[in-house]
């Protein structure tokens, strides 16, 4: 018995008994003829028997019977047709699938969707043998039969593949570079996972994020160990020869597994792959921050204390609660406290404290135990929040998986730059040393920016290269020059490079197509040829290239509302066919690697006590399924996951 066969009838025969009037519509023409489009992807036979031009599956069919059951067998059983077209037939299917008045009993599909339901709601599989499970599903439908725990982690790990076979058809057909994210996790039972994010900008220049890898990594997690099972997943995913960037932690581990990285795709990378890394600037962020946590924790002592005491008792946070009431704020359940390793937290505890300042500074005078901060220590603690704030609104921004944030690095970390110059720090002690200590980390990362993430500022239409100017000017005064240069002509090298390789490809399609012979008209070859020929001879119609044009064309204003970069070079791509082609591969860069960080949060509730004899096949299953399914919040489409259900 196949993976979802119904248990006593075949599948189609069952769905296929009666069918609805739309269908007969859809089928029979006044004449007898065949309208529905279905019908080009069947051959009749003699008999009641249509036979799938993809997998040669035989189906019944019956005088004045309609389609519904052939769409499904599309839908849903064949395993050859494209996957396009399979798309195509079910999101036309989906409307009809709950109808009452045409609503069929699928078994394969009722089972699929309890799979896809178990998967996104994260339910262990042992919820499949509770008492009520059974009744509860027969309620619904008498014929449906349910499945055990290991039966159901079968089906998981087939939806699974189900989606490895459409990534891979994917990345197949992609026509850009891929960068990836990678993050190393240990699990509850000590066991060492690493995660693998893939970020590119497909041909409609979609933004695309999924979590293609969570394998178990060896100890000891050495540089090698890393090299060996990223190249190996890259392998798996044949993604060899399609790697742009990879975004790390920032450890000597990454640095030396970078290095052997580097060794081996050194013909498969632009440029030797000496450009591919990059430092997670989220990391370096907090790196800059916690140097100057010392000063941080000193000026804020009293109002962390006064904080912690409050929490500590009901009947204190009560007190509070009656204060708030009498000034008509918002009661509290509990407060908010930092943790020493996380300086985002102080920076919340902060902005929480500030806003209930005169509830707390009235707690304090009906208290008789506690002593509350001074008006200087909360005049320090304000200057602090306000301090802290960009770096929290740069945190965000390279934390941002779902848009392009690597156009934005260069002005987020000239912002931080600026704050930590700012000579209105002058005359605040606290402050001033503050900004000291963290200068000496800035400049050990940040100094001289990544290239890539500068060179990814060019395409953001309300910069392109004159902000950049702008902010060397600022940085390096007459040094700006040579490094601006520098930067410039890396651009150059890239565009030529991407130039060459686009019309490269256009020659091998023409040559292709030329074999074609009578199947292209004659108009349309020589359409072909001038394009080619335009394509090769640009100094014939243009004394300039499309990054002279591009460079010269205005900037966008910078307070342009609801700017979508991806949005402009989809709408440019005609004009500066190789700079957009550029632009999916740079604007794809991520600067940091929470999106691989992330998914541990997932591994983390499926490997808690109750589940922890859950192989790593079955968590890499979950967790990258359930990251396949994409975020809630997108206004939900059930067609879109109908295809990951396993076909019999």
């Amino acid at each position: 018995m196949s993976l979802f066969d119904h248990p006593s009838n075949d599948i189609e025969a069952v769905v296929g008994e009666s069918e609805s009037r739309s269908d007969m519509a859809e089928i029979i023409s006044n004449r007898g003829k065949k309208r529905s489009v279905v019908w080009e992807h069947f051959d009749e036979i003699r008999g009641q028997k249509v036979v799938c031009k993809h997998c040669d599956s035989s189906l019944t069919k019956q005088k004045n019977s309609g389609t519904s059951h052939l769409k499904r067998h599309l839908a849903f059983s064949c395993k050859k047709i494209a996957n396009e077209e399979r798309e195509k037939i079910i999101a036309s299917q989906v409307d009809d699938l709950f109808d009452p008045a045409t609503f069929k009993f699928d078994p394969q599909l009722s089972r699929g969707l309890q799979t896809l339901f178990f998967i996104d709601a994260e339910i262990p599989f042992s919820a499949t043998e509770s008492r009520f499970w059974e009744p509860a599903m027969r309620s619904l439908r008498p014929e449906f039969r349910t499945i055990g725990r290991q039966t159901m982690r079968d089906d998981c790990v087939a939806v699974f593949k189900a989606g490895c076979d459409a990534i891979l058809t994917e990345f197949e057909e992609l026509d850009s570079r891929v960068s990836f994210t990678s993050d190393i996790w240990t699990s509850s039972a000590s066991l060492g996972y690493m995660c693998v994010t893939a970020h590119w900008i497909d041909k409609e220049f979609r933004f695309q994020k999924k979590i293609i890898a969570l394998k178990q990594i060896p100890y000891p997690h050495t540089g090698q160990a890393v090299a060996n099972l990223m190249e190996k997943i890259w392998d798996d995913w044949k993604l060899g020869d399609k790697i742009f960037a990879l975004t790390l932690d920032n450890s000597s581990v990454n640095d030396n597994a970078v290095r052997n990285l580097e060794n081996k795709l050194r013909e498969k990378i632009p440029f030797g792959a000496i450009h591919m890394h990059m430092r997670c600037s989220a990391h370096i962020l907090n790196l800059i921050v916690q140097d100057g946590m010392d000063i941080i924790n000193t000026a804020l002592k009293n109002i962390r204390d006064l904080l912690r005491h409050i929490t500590s008792s009901g009947s204190r946070l009560q007190v509070l609660n009656t204060i708030l009431d009498e000034l008509k704020l918002p009661r509290k359940r509990g407060l908010t406290l930092d943790c020493s390793t996380r300086w985002n937290s102080t920076f919340l505890m902060v902005k929480e404290a500030l806003g209930l300042k005169t509830a707390l500074l009235k707690y304090v005078e009906v208290s008789s135990t506690m002593v509350g901060p001074s008006a200087e220590e909360w005049s320090d603690a304000e200057a602090m929040a306000n301090f802290l704030e960009p770096f929290l609104d740069a945190t965000k921004s390279f934390s941002n998986v779902r848009r392009p944030s690597s156009h934005t690095y260069i002005k987020e970390i000239w912002d931080i730059r600026r704050l930590l110059l700012d000579e209105d720090h002058r005359g605040n002690a606290n402050l001033e040393g503050l900004a000291l200590q963290m200068q000496a980390k800035f400049c050990k990362y940040w100094e001289n920016p990544n290239l890539i993430l500068t060179i990814a500022t060019f395409f953001d239409p309300r910069y392109k290269f004159i902000f950049l100017k702008f902010c060397y000017h600022k940085a390096y005064g007459d040094e700006y020059e040579a490094k601006l240069n520098d930067v410039f002509t890396w651009l150059k090298r890239f565009y030529e490079e991407y130039e060459s390789s686009m019309r490269n490809t256009a020659r091998a399609s023409s040559g292709s197509s030329s074999r074609v012979g009578l199947q292209v008209s004659g108009k349309r070859k020589l359409d072909e040829e001038f394009a080619q020929f335009t394509s090769e001879n640009r100094d014939f119609h243009s004394t300039m290239s499309e990054l002279d044009k591009y460079m010269q064309e205005a900037l966008l204003d910078i307070n342009t509302k609801n700017f979508d970069i991806l949005e402009f070079w989809k709408k440019n791509s005609g004009l500066y066919p190789t700079l957009a082609k550029m632009a999916r591969d740079f604007l794809a860069v991520q600067t940091s690697s929470v999106a691989s960080e992330s998914a541990f949060s997932a591994s983390g509730r499926l490997t808690d006590h109750l589940r922890t004899s859950m192989n790593s096949e079955t968590i890499e299953a979950l967790v990258c399924a359930k990251d396949w399914f994409g975020p809630k919040d997108e206004e939900f489409d059930l067609s879109k996951y109908l295809h990951l259900i396993p076909r019999s």
